[in-house]
């Protein structure tokens, strides 16, 4: 699974971070976590929400997904659950020749590859007044 969006760290464990209207809220899909006060969101029966204030939070960031290919970084863009294919974007001209992309809009780049070709890595850029960055290797 590739992880991208706001994210923040709340009790000592991650959720997905989200806003609406100056009020922010936790994310899961974990329905264990009703006992720490999260609600199902309506219509959506496995999405659990519970509002936050920033002091409440340990840690919010951003994770941006990447990877290199052949020095390179490539955005990742998203995984086609049919094929089993990473779509991974540039918008670096010098790749061309270097790896086998295609044209994708204007000044861009693309190629697929399959998923376990693809070593993930994540940007996680602090948000909301945290501190600190950090690139690290995930496992998948």
């Amino acid at each position: 699974m590739i992880r991208k969006g706001r994210f923040a760290i709340w009790n000592g464990k991650e959720y997905a971070l989200a806003s609406y209207q100056r009020q922010y809220y936790l994310q899961t899909e974990d329905v264990s976590e009703e006992r720490n006060g999260f609600e199902r969101m309506n219509g959506k029966e496995h999405v659990l929400i519970r509002p936050v204030s920033l002091k409440e939070l340990q840690d919010a960031y951003e994770i941006i997904p990447y990877t290199m290919l052949k020095g390179y970084r490539f955005a990742i863009e998203g995984v086609n659950q049919t094929n089993g294919k990473v779509a991974l974007v540039t918008n670096n001209p010098f790749v061309r020749g270097k790896v086998d992309v295609r044209p994708y809009g204007k000044y861009e780049y693309i190629i697929e590859l399959p998923e376990d070709q693809v070593d993930f890595l994540e940007d996680r850029l602090p948000i909301l007044g945290f501190d600190g960055q950090t690139t690290y290797k995930r496992s998948t």
